[in-house]
């Protein structure tokens, strides 16, 4: 069984030796929300290794400060003749919110951590990793990504503005509330199990809400070969576009169209009842849904969480 695993920063080391990898390719999780590149882990005793096209960036050195506006950011923690271990890099997860990775360059291996969205979070683990013997040579690189921020020269009235329009488009794509708030009625009651004809696959719905007039639900696959990862310690399914269609079909469901994505987004329910939300769910014409609000059309090979709605 060809099972793919995804390393969180809530159940890190521990996630780490749930199953062995067959070195396939995963996506890096949404915890950095729209910043997704490729990686894989071929041993439970290897960190994951971020595929070479994975952009991390150039060094922020000193007092410098990011030079965009939506940039991501790494925390490079060495440059080492060969990716640490999950052993060696245990010492390093008490003091950070993310992740460790590695990247093989030629004949080295760069230690990093993260992604991170947040620079003021991604200089406070640095700040914690550099107090660790190994890693006090550790610094923050940046990805740029949107507008490069206004120089210094323009003065504060452009600073402000620049934030005002930052403050902005976070709320853009969040979530925007209704002008009447929808009626949600999470629906409490114990997982029920829908059989489907093909190949006597069996569903298990793990979440469902009800909001407006819409009925959400989060299947799982319990008795399938299909790939998962782990999150509130239970295994979610890790499905490509086609699967996850027919899960939805069997259920007399569909995959969610932006609209009713967004819906679910105003009612404020996901977190509060621990859905999961560290993968992108798919949508409905091979859209990749973030719990940001962002829709993006993504390939149909992708395995992404999955949610039906009728």
């Amino acid at each position: 069984m060809d099972i793919k695993l995804l390393p969180l920063s809530t159940t890190r080391a521990k996630l780490l030796t749930v199953v062995a990898l067959s070195g396939t390719w995963l996506a890096l999780p949404a915890s950095a929300e729209e910043f997704l590149c490729d990686a894989r882990q071929t041993s439970t005793q290897e960190l994951p290794l971020l595929s070479s096209s994975c952009p991390i960036g150039k060094g922020l050195w000193g007092k410098q400060q990011p030079r965009g506006e939506q940039s991501t950011f790494w925390i490079q923690c060495g440059v080492l003749a060969k990716p640490l271990s999950v052993d060696e890099a245990k010492v390093i997860y008490p003091h950070i919110s993310t992740d460790v990775w590695a990247k093989i360059e030629g004949n080295n291996a760069r230690c990093l951590i993260g992604p991170y969205q947040d620079f003021a979070k991604a200089s406070q683990d640095l700040k914690a990793v550099k107090a660790l013997k190994p890693y006090r040579e550790a610094f923050i690189r940046e990805v740029i990504d949107g507008v490069a921020k206004a120089s210094a020269k323009t003065g504060s009235k452009a600073s402000a503005l620049v934030a005002k329009k930052a403050v902005v488009e976070r709320q853009s794509t969040t979530i925007i509330p209704p002008a009447k708030p929808a009626k949600v009625a999470p629906i409490k009651t114990a997982p029920t199990v829908a059989a489907v004809e093909s190949k006597s696959l069996e569903i298990t719905i793990r979440r469902e809400v009800k909001v407006a007039n819409m009925h959400f639900k989060v299947p799982y696959l319990p008795f399938s070969d299909d790939q998962f990862y782990m999150e509130y310690d239970k295994p979610w399914n890790r499905l490509s576009y086609d699967k996850a269609s027919k899960v939805c079909q069997a259920l007399n469901m569909s995959l969610p169209n932006k609209k009713q994505w967004q819906t679910l987004l105003d009612a404020n329910v996901m977190k509060s009842n621990q859905w999961p939300m560290f993968l992108p769910y798919w949508g409905a014409e091979n859209t990749a849904l973030f719990t940001s609000g962002k829709v993006t059309t993504t390939s149909g090979k992708s395995l992404l969480n999955v949610m039906c709605v009728r």
